[in-house]
């Protein structure tokens, strides 16, 4: 990571209020385009999240596949592995991991 990251873009810089404030407005009948003008947000942005009804933010394209238990469960199945000399190298851990994501 760099050490003094500086953003190049406002991208994704809405607040999470503001956006949901929006979505009201314009559930309620107000104008989109109207609406995004009214508080300095993107029209294709506020037209995204009124269609999805989604309001959080999301930038880059790869999202988590566990949830935070799920990873502190597989994390706590490979130390036991470890713990009883049976650890899993790299490429078993991976066709592990894919398994259990597959059966949840």
């Amino acid at each position: 990571m760099v050490h003094k990251y500086k953003r190049k873009t406002n991208q994704g810089s809405w607040d999470k209020d503001v956006m949901q404030m929006a979505v009201n407005l314009c559930h309620a009948g107000e104008s989109v385009k109207g609406t995004a003008k009214k508080y300095g947000l993107a029209y294709a942005t506020l037209y995204r999240h009124i269609k999805s009804g989604k309001v959080t933010p999301k930038l880059g394209r790869f999202r988590p596949v566990f949830s935070e238990y799920e990873e502190i469960e597989l994390m706590t199945y490979l130390k036991e592995m470890d713990s009883v000399f049976f650890g899993l190298t790299r490429d078993e851990f991976k066709n592990l991991a894919y398994t259990y994501a597959k059966k949840k």
